[in-house]
């Protein structure tokens, strides 16, 4: 079956691994840079021998003309061989190009996922759910899509457990279990998540109950024509004319013999039968038996499907008034019996997962299931694809990864020996073997999103100098800086702190207000600085803000390159393992709704 599906060799992979890194180690200077402290540390200057409008007109230039190239570019000739600066501006942006999954050809179209997997599929209702009903555009495109693919892996193992690693809200665990009827448990590490998925759940309850019934509505509509038809299915009511008026029966023919009912429990007979009515029409049921037309006498017991009431209760209830002890009985026990027959969307669950976690602890009917996550966080990613490898029950598994920033890495602190454990990056041996590591500034901009920024969309420029004159300021008149330093510093007057501004931006009203309640939140003296003086620094760097913008930019064109080299990590490690039968990149989203497009997609022998 997986012989059908695009798979490069393990081969290739490590070989364009290898042509990756160098290329991410010659422009390691650009990725690595942190805006920051784009102005205490002139990166500009330090690093560029071309002129940011340069950078920002062909930036604009790829909005409309974004081509990949089909072989290698020589990067030897991007930077300057003496000065170590960027002098080729066109052949950073072809090799930027080049290095991107889709331009290196790594990657399986979903399109043959789908294909192979929809001969597999079993036949489902269809049930059509309209996810903007409870989710953004963004997150309905991610869910829908998602879904489709998990559903068609859960076919081919004829599973129906799915375990959601990083669930959050819920939205992916929801749609599985509603659309698709699949047995999700959605685990989340933040107690916070797992109770407003709860909350969420208990509505999504609510709305599908009443979606479905407006479904059944609308279903029994289109069926019945404007002649006051019954609306009962045919199939429930086989035997019984159609034409017949079933309402005039209800009082003079719902009786038992021998029976004698207060008016008081006629009334309860009667909210039975209109409730059994409304459950028939839903719920159609076959019948083999065949009644005896030539009766015209319609009981109750007659319209009823067989095996709906048993009849011993039946005629104990009709044929006596019940004392208010055996009526509230009854109540509680319809009230178990609700509770036992309604089932939650899903089960949220809270735990922290690491790599060594136990799955029984956690779930304790845990069967043979699929593993997803959909933008799993930092080390959880990773961490999905130990479990998957090392737990056999795990047959299949989907991961899209996100915050790469919160990856930890094996070989980052390079003044510290490198430690055995646990890491977020290097998985594979390949680049263990190397001793590869990419920076937090590096990961940072792997976050970034080109093709949204292609269109004009992602980048906070305005936010970003903002801070980065913040940082001017800290330096020259407080005398800290925000970064930590590895390495003392050769100027002992700078005082180290490790800390972030965080939203107070979109909580200003202008520079001067951002700038004093950040320095608040450092616990520095605002007063020391005027805000004729705040405004100086501000004006001193507005003409050098085009530098910040043309920087970023190019931080932007090398996202994708240090994104391909955090999943290739992972496709290596799976290839590495010795008890799957295929593993790929599949590209499941449009990169402009969901940056975090990629999902590694791992399948073990059915």
């Amino acid at each position: 079956m997986f012989s059908q599906l695009h798979v490069p060799s393990t081969d290739q992979v490590k070989e364009s691994v290898g042509s990756l890194l160098q290329f991410l180690q010659t422009t390691s200077g650009i990725s690595g840079a942190h805006t920051v402290e784009f102005y205490t540390q002139d990166v500009w200057k330090n690093q560029m021998a071309i002129s940011p409008d340069s950078v920002l007109s062909i930036f604009s230039q790829q909005q409309n003309h974004y081509r990949g190239c089909k072989d290698a570019p020589d990067i030897s000739r991007i930077f300057s061989p003496a000065t170590k600066h960027l002098v080729n501006l066109e052949l950073f942006v072809e090799a930027a190009q080049y290095y991107s999954l889709m331009t290196l050809g790594l990657c399986t179209p979903i399109g043959e996922l789908c294909e192979v997997f929809a001969t597999r599929r079993k036949k489902k209702p269809d049930k059509e759910i309209k996810t903007d009903q409870f989710m953004n555009d963004k997150k309905s495109h991610e869910v829908v899509i998602m879904s489709q693919l998990v559903d068609g892996i859960a076919s081919i193992y004829n599973v129906n457990q799915v375990i959601d690693l990083g669930a959050g809200k819920g939205y992916l665990s929801s749609y599985l279990s509603m659309r698709y009827d699949l047995k999700v448990y959605g685990i989340d590490s933040s107690h916070s998540n797992t109770d407003g998925a709860n909350k969420r759940n208990r509505k999504l309850k609510k709305y599908w109950q009443v979606y479905k019934t407006d479904a059944r509505t609308t279903s029994k509509a289109q069926k019945s024509d404007h002649k006051n038809e019954t609306l009962l299915p045919k199939s429930a009511c086989q035997d019984v004319n159609a034409d017949r008026d079933i309402s005039r029966h209800r009082m003079s023919d719902l009786r038992f013999k021998k029976s004698l009912v207060s008016d008081s429990h006629v009334s309860d007979e009667i909210s039975l039968f209109s409730d059994w009515t409304c459950n028939m029409a839903s719920h159609p049921t076959q019948s083999t038996d065949t009644v005896d037309t030539s009766d015209t006498t319609l009981t109750f017991l007659d319209i009823l499907p067989a095996g709906a009431v048993e009849l011993p209760s039946m005629s104990e209830s009709v044929s006596k008034v019940l004392s208010d002890l055996e009526k509230e009985q009854r109540k509680m026990e319809n009230i178990k019996r609700k509770k036992l027959k309604e089932s939650r969307v899903y089960s949220p669950l809270t735990s922290y997962v690491t790599a060594d976690t136990e799955l029984h602890d956690i779930i304790t009917d845990l069967e043979e299931s699929i593993m997803v996550g959909l933008h799993t966080c930092g080390d959880l990613a990773p961490n999905t694809l130990r479990i998957f490898v090392a737990k056999p029950e795990i047959k299949a598994v989907c991961s899209v990864g996100c915050c790469y920033h919160f990856l930890t890495e094996q070989f980052e602190n390079v003044e510290e020996e490198c430690t055995e454990g646990t890491w977020g990056f290097p998985m594979s041996q390949y680049l263990k073997e190397k001793c590869w590591h990419i920076g937090r500034n590096a990961r940072m901009s792997a976050c970034l999103a080109l093709e949204r920024a292609a269109v004009g969309q992602g980048l906070p420029t305005e936010s970003l100098f903002y801070r980065a004159v913040l940082q001017v300021i800290c330096k020259e008149v407080y005398g800290i800086t925000q970064r930590s330093y590895s390495i003392v510093p050769q100027n002992k007057n700078i005082q180290k702190m490790d800390q972030r501004v965080g939203k107070i931006f979109s909580k200003s009203s202008s520079f001067i207000d951002y700038v004093r309640k950040s320095l608040k939140k450092f616990r520095q003296d605002d007063l020391k600085l005027s805000d004729q003086e705040i405004m100086g620094y501000y004006e001193k760097y507005e003409p050098r803000r085009n530098e910040l913008e043309a920087f970023n930019r190019l931080k932007v064109f090398l996202a994708p390159c240090i994104e391909a080299l955090i999943l290739l990590d992972r496709i290596c490690y799976l290839r590495e393992q010795e008890n799957l039968a295929w593993s790929g990149l599949v590209k499941l989203f449009d990169p402009v709704k969901s940056p975090r497009c990629y999902a590694v997609v791992s399948l073990k022998q059915p």
